[in-house]
């Protein structure tokens, strides 16, 4: 009776362990959160839900559905049937590769990649190793490289920044010719000169082709700034977006308040919308609500703008539920692809749309590498992935 009574209390820990912890969501997560591929088309499947092969092979031999489907609910995180039967529409892009470059868990790691020919489905580049690690940002145990921002110029040089520390007033820089031989890095010092600066967190690299110029955009807090939003977030941050310009990574304008849309706010991705018909050119902005209180947020908007400053008119929420962060963005075959980081339940999601309006959740089509977070994503030929696949 007394080993009963002892298998009874610890299953009951087990489950209060359990529920407080979120090990069960863990347990619940399906395919599109736990499943891992590599190279080697090995893939490696952690989940206690039935016919997970079944849904890798539907990922696989039919990538993409008809994504025109208006009933789709935006703060549904689990509206699974918003393209069922609709297969009609395959936005494969055989000619085209895309490269997501991200880091894993905290970020101290470094930066990883990842390709797919269909957005869906990501697969990893030499599997555990990092083809970048974190060399410059305080003491070595520390140091980290997240949410990485990369974009190329005119000159064929792929730039990089990501965040260094939680709490410092520069980011870090490298530059690459082949994405595999990276330049000495170093800290760009965006906010030095703002004693009150607290942080420069998510920086976002984005390239002007008319003015030759490239945009850097971060989130930072200023203590003493934007009172009447204080308190709104975890451990009294208060972000606003600011920036600066440079055509060579040595000299920079002067730092500039980007974006505030009265709120606390975070994780900015800028994008040409080249074939908008509406207007002869447009700017998409999205970025991250980091509210906290009153009311929780965290969730993801889009704004446009006429230039790469706006002024930017606030559309709409666009993620299809709370807690993401990290935005990307591909478009395919006229169809917006917005990713994001889920990172209160550990796994990645997806929207898309034809119009920036009627926005569609995909997430059950993702699979994405196991331990993944917020990154960029680029386009790539495919001499430049044999060449990645081929480092060791």
């Amino acid at each position: 009776m007394k080993t009963k009574n002892n298998f009874i209390t610890a299953c009951i820990f087990l489950i209060f362990w359990g529920v407080n912890f979120g090990i069960f969501d863990i347990l619940n997560y399906p395919i599109f959160a736990v499943c891992s591929i590599n190279d080697n088309n090995t893939t490696s499947i952690s989940t206690s839900e039935k016919s997970t092969s079944d849904k890798l092979d539907k990922i696989k031999n039919n990538p993409t559905d008809n994504p025109d489907n208006k009933n789709s609910d935006n703060k549904n995180p689990d509206n699974k049937n918003s393209d069922k039967n609709n297969e009609t529409k395959p936005a494969l892009e055989s000619n085209k590769i895309w490269l997501f470059i991200y880091y894993t868990n905290k970020g101290h790691e470094g930066l990883f990649y990842s390709w797919s020919n269909d957005g869906l489905l990501w697969q990893q580049i030499r599997g555990e190793k990092p083809f970048l690690k974190p060399e410059v940002g305080g003491d070595i145990k520390n140091r980290m490289m997240r949410s990485p921002s990369i974009c190329r110029g005119l000159d064929e040089t792929y730039h990089i920044v990501w965040t260094v520390s939680w709490e410092t007033r520069s980011i870090g820089y490298a530059s690459s010719k082949d994405l595999i031989n990276w330049s000495k890095q170093k800290l760009l010092p965006l906010m030095e000169h703002e004693k009150n600066a607290r942080n420069t967190w998510g920086p976002e690299l984005f390239y002007d082709n008319k003015n030759k110029r490239y945009y850097i955009i971060w989130a930072s807090t200023v203590s003493g700034k934007f009172n009447e939003t204080a308190g709104s977030s975890e451990k009294d941050f208060n972000h606003r977006l600011y920036y600066t310009t440079t055509t060579d990574f040595i000299k920079f304008t002067p730092t500039e308040l980007y974006w505030n849309p009265d709120h606390n706010v975070m994780d900015p991705l800028l994008i040409e919308d080249k074939n908008n018909k509406e207007q002869s050119k447009r700017y998409l902005l999205f970025y991250k609500d980091e509210t906290l209180k009153p009311t929780p947020k965290k969730h993801l908007l889009l704004a446009t703008g006429a230039s790469p400053i706006g002024p930017f008119n606030v559309q709409k929420i666009v993620s299809h539920t709370d807690w993401v962060q990290g935005p990307s963005v591909l478009k395919i075959n006229g169809y917006w692809y917005l990713y994001y980081d889920c990172y209160g339940k550990r796994h990645f999601g997806a929207v898309r749309s034809n119009d920036l309006n009627t926005w569609t959740n995909i997430t059950e089509k993702l699979c994405f590498p196991q331990n993944a977070r917020q990154g960029t994503i680029i386009e790539i030929n495919k001499d430049i992935l044999k060449k990645l696949q081929e480092i060791k």
